[in-house]
């Protein structure tokens, strides 16, 4: 069988998502095919991370709207898609999801496509008219046709209300998983001086980086036996706002470098303002790191609260199971250990994988 994948965003959780499944879908015996954009923070080492065996062709797409670059983006698309004639499409992420699904529309292959969105972020666009225009362009993507698959079980509820028309028709959710393989669990025996906090990824509006400073800088003027760290990259304005609060900043690494720092630290703090299922969260929780996150669609899916971790419903709340985690060694551990076992039995990159090959399967032999 032969899967094509539709990627704009080269960087990020959806990158590493898009790879791995690449790489297991080679590894089953599938053909795959990734068009793909390039950004300005794409891995350096890009290529390396896909198995051989993935064939890779560039269509550049545009992050924001840009109707020329989306025009020609589309023609790309069509051409490629065209001439390849795979078995399945699965696109992913909002600007490559309604390119691909305008494609195989106008292809006539939209009962074979799949849309991940990995994070229906439009509920939380602070303009009206950007807000209703971003989900305009979802309900003209399911018009498009396709399945659309979400990530995790609140994303469900929120696409079947706002786009489906409360309807599970072309609608199914699909947890994320990761690749357990490629993690170093936490050694508890080796103690940091400090207590050590931080989150991975890119600082971006989606991370909501102001109130991860907000609270680093609460912190840090009452104690000093806690360091915080950022371990990404991102505008000089928002490095600097972190650094301020007294946040260190790693700066962009290869992703084998950010999985090595993850197990030194004891606490994962993630603010995020939306997710779809973070694969960098899972990471963190299957590594045996208790996780303080918001209460936003998959966080809460993820972290199991009071077990796991904590799940805060503001600022406050935040800040004080972040306290309680910094004041007691023996509940990080705990719930490290239980956030291990919890991820490894139900977000692994095996089930997530199977369950994505079985949908392959019906949409082939539905429309043979």
């Amino acid at each position: 069988m032969h899967i094509v994948h539709v990627i704009e965003p080269m960087e990020h959780g959806v990158f590493i998502w898009v790879v791995d499944m690449s790489n297991r879908l080679v590894e089953d015996g599938y053909k795959v095919t990734v068009l793909h954009s390039i950004r300005e923070h794409t891995p350096p080492n890009w290529r390396e991370m896909f198995d051989p065996r993935v064939e890779l062709i560039h269509v550049q797409m545009s992050r924001s709207i840009d109707p020329v670059m989306d025009v020609k983006a589309l023609i790309g698309l069509t051409k490629n898609i065209k001439r390849i004639n795979p078995d399945i499409i699965h696109t992913h992420s909002s600007k490559g999801g309604f390119l691909a699904r305008a494609a195989g529309f106008m292809l006539r292959k939209n009962k074979r496509l799949l849309y991940t969105s990995h994070a229906i972020h439009y509920p939380l666009i602070e303009q009206p008219v950007k807000r209703k225009l971003y989900k305009y362009f979802e309900h003209i993507g399911y018009w498009l046709g396709g399945t659309i698959v979400a990530c995790g079980k609140e994303e469900y509820e929120i696409i079947r209300k706002d786009i489906t028309n409360g309807s599970g028709k072309r609608l199914i959710r699909i947890s994320n998983g990761i690749d357990t393989v490629q993690l170093t669990p936490k050694d508890y025996s080796v103690k940091n001086e400090k207590v050590k906090i931080g989150v991975v990824g890119r600082i971006s509006l989606q991370k909501a980086p102001w109130v991860f400073a907000a609270i680093a800088d609460k912190v840090n003027k009452k104690r000093n036996d806690v360091e915080f760290i950022w371990i990404g990259g991102g505008e000089k304005d928002d490095v600097e706002m972190l650094n301020k609060a007294g946040v260190e900043v790693t700066g962009m690494l290869d992703r084998s470098d950010a999985l090595k720092l993850i197990p030194s630290l004891d606490i994962y703090f993630q603010t995020s303002a939306y997710e779809g299922l973070s694969l960098a969260l899972l990471e963190a929780q299957a590594s045996g790191i208790p996780a303080i996150v918001t209460k936003i669609p998959g966080n809460d899916e993820v972290v199991q609260h009071g077990v796991t971790g904590y799940v805060g419903e503001d600022e406050e709340a935040l800040m004080t199971h972040l306290e309680e985690l910094i004041d007691s060694p023996e509940k990080r551990e705990e719930m490290g250990r239980n956030s291990k076992e919890h991820t490894e039995e139900h977000f692994s990159l095996t089930a997530m994988a199977d369950q994505y090959k079985a949908e392959y399967q019906k949409m082939v032999d539905v429309n043979s």
